[in-house]
């Protein structure tokens, strides 16, 4: 076999990283972005991969309670950082 479950997964977050870019440089061409928003768009996009990335690999090394655990203790937080973002960048003007 060719690839393993740890080059799928650089791969797909690789894939996600760039969609994370890509969907927060297209608001901020559409809204008036603030520097607290570009901040906090940043953490949550960068939180929200290290939790894909933590959870993938607890799964890997068959360690499925630390996987559940990641997603409980990064996933909400970096959800609660997008929700906020979202929130931030739809009450600012548009350009």
């Amino acid at each position: 076999m060719i690839f393993k479950g740890i080059e799928i997964m650089f791969y797909l977050l690789g894939i996600s990283t760039a969609l994370g870019a890509f969907i927060l440089f297209y608001y901020a061409k559409i809204y008036i972005f603030k520097w607290s928003s570009w901040v906090l768009g940043i953490l949550a996009i960068l939180l929200s991969l290290f939790t894909i990335a933590w959870s993938w690999s607890s799964i890997l090394e068959k360690e499925p309670q630390a996987a559940g655990m990641g997603l409980i203790i990064f996933g909400i937080p970096s959800l609660i950082l997008l929700f906020i973002t979202r929130r931030m960048v739809l009450k600012s003007e548009r350009k």
